[in-house]
């Protein structure tokens, strides 16, 4: 059960609850309420270690466009000693390997800019996902507050 489903419990124990006559008080079980709440704070580090995953594969995604556009890059730089290497073709090898090199170099831009951008959408989720979470603690511990 995740974080989000238990404190929905909260709220509709909360809710629930019969009310006091002539005042805005619940009487709450206080057995449920505290199994919930300990079951919400085993939950909270699962949902920590999901944002730390996601950190996690971030970094493996940029380790991986960097080694993937140096390899990119090795690989022209291979091509252009290769046709240099060439007396009748140099010109044309020249003119190649750096089209090559700028296509490399771009596609390698292009690797890191797009992982950049997955792992800042991953961690914005994580990030709206734990605040929401937050928000819900917060409203939730009122809710039980305003019952004593």
């Amino acid at each position: 059960m995740n974080c989000f489903q238990i404190i929905e419990q909260l709220q509709t124990l909360i809710i629930n609850s019969p009310k006091i006559p002539l005042s805005n008080k619940v009487v709450i079980n206080q057995d449920q309420i505290l199994n919930l709440i300990d079951e919400l704070l085993r939950e909270i580090p699962e949902d920590m270690k999901d944002a730390k995953k996601i950190i996690e594969d971030r970094q493996r995604i940029l380790i991986e466009a960097q080694q993937q556009g140096e390899l990119i890059v090795k690989e022209a730089q291979d091509t252009i000693e290769k046709m240099i290497n060439q007396d009748e073709i140099t010109k044309m090898a020249k003119e190649k390997s750096d089209q090559i090199l700028t296509f490399a170099k771009q596609t390698a831009r292009d690797l890191r800019t797009g992982a950049n951008a997955y792992a800042d959408e991953v961690l914005e989720d994580a990030q709206k996902h734990l605040e929401r979470l937050l928000e819900t603690l917060k409203k939730s511990r009122e809710e039980l507050n305003k019952t004593r």
